[in-house]
């Protein structure tokens, strides 16, 4: 079996979702390695390459350095292929994923690599190539995969509704309506019963067999994991009319407003606010800052509109 396809048991998978079956859920993930060069990040010729081969089969004869770079990075050593240039990892938890996604992105797997693998005589040797480093491969979807995975065997996570759909309601006598891109709590099936759905915005609970849905990235399931319900459950009313569910950068002030109390802003109508963290549609309060003044606290989400510097939080 291929080592990072080994399947991951779980219950029912997403519908719509790469996530066809619980059979097809990895447990390991690939980092391929090889050494690039120029701007382009072209791969480098095989005698190159042979070298990175070299410092592999060291730290598999002592995983002990490469265990402990890849810990700070909040993932597990499996093995090393040096052959093939390949580093196995795995994770327990999403948040896991979540950290190690983070880093990646930023850049600093790829140089913390750099630094353990690449001794002094390979720059000296490399310093006519520009940009020259370590190029690390990673499959995106079955990261995705195994992510789902942990959200599955969690028991509930966030997920973005990718149709609009009606589920049967349980705390009325009407139907639950939700939109396209309207985030929710959901909850998969257990011992045959349906999908059961928290809607963010009033509270109101419902069951469906097959959602269309699909989850939040990592950074935003543990950022509304976080919070307490009290301030995660509207009360119906749209807080705000942005365009995006969840936002990052700069809003406005539509009027003013005298705070209630030390944690509350204060602020004049036109007051560019910057958003601190994140702003969710459907949560009555944000924590921003005033441009004009420096002052942060707490802000009604319906009290700002967008401005050109608003942006939907999509990395990490």
């Amino acid at each position: 079996m291929d080592m990072e396809n080994k399947p991951l048991r779980g219950r029912e998978s997403f519908k719509g979702s790469s996530a066809a079956s619980e059979d097809n859920v990895p447990t390991v993930l690939s980092l391929q390695l090889a050494v690039a060069e120029g701007p382009d990040r072209l791969p480098a010729d095989k005698n190159t390459q042979e070298v990175l081969c070299g410092k592999l089969r060291v730290l598999e004869a002592d995983l002990t350095k490469i265990t402990t770079l890849i810990a700070e990075f909040s993932a597990h050593l499996v093995s090393i292929s040096s052959e093939e240039r390949t580093i196995f990892i795995t994770f327990k938890t999403f948040e896991e994923i979540w950290k190690f996604t983070t880093y990646n992105k930023m850049g600093f797997l790829r140089h913390s690599l750099e630094s353990l693998l690449l001794d002094q005589e390979f720059w000296l040797n490399t310093l006519d190539h520009e940009d020259s480093g370590i190029e690390v491969s990673i499959k995106e979807e079955n990261l995705n995969l195994m992510y789902k995975g942990f959200l599955m065997q969690e028991g509930s996570f966030f997920g973005s509704c990718t149709v609009n759909q009606m589920f049967d309601s349980s705390t009325s006598g009407s139907d639950l309506y939700l939109e396209k891109g309207d985030i929710a709590l959901f909850e998969p099936p257990f011992l045959g019963s349906g999908w059961t759905v928290l809607s963010l915005a009033d509270g109101s609970r419902g069951t469906k067999p097959r959602p269309a849905l699909e989850p939040v990235i990592p950074f935003h399931e543990w950022f509304l994991k976080s919070c307490p319900e009290s301030i995660l459950v509207g009360s119906g009313k749209e807080c705000c009319d942005l365009p995006f569910q969840i936002a990052v950068g700069i809003c406005e002030a539509v009027k003013a407003y005298d705070g209630n109390g030390p944690d509350e802003l204060s602020f004049e109508a036109g007051d560019h606010i910057i958003i601190l963290g994140l702003l969710v549609n459907c949560f009555e309060w944000f924590m921003g800052k005033l441009e004009r003044t420096g002052d942060t606290g707490l802000i009604k989400t319906s009290l700002v509109k967008a401005t050109d510097s608003l942006y939907q939080m999509r990395s990490f």
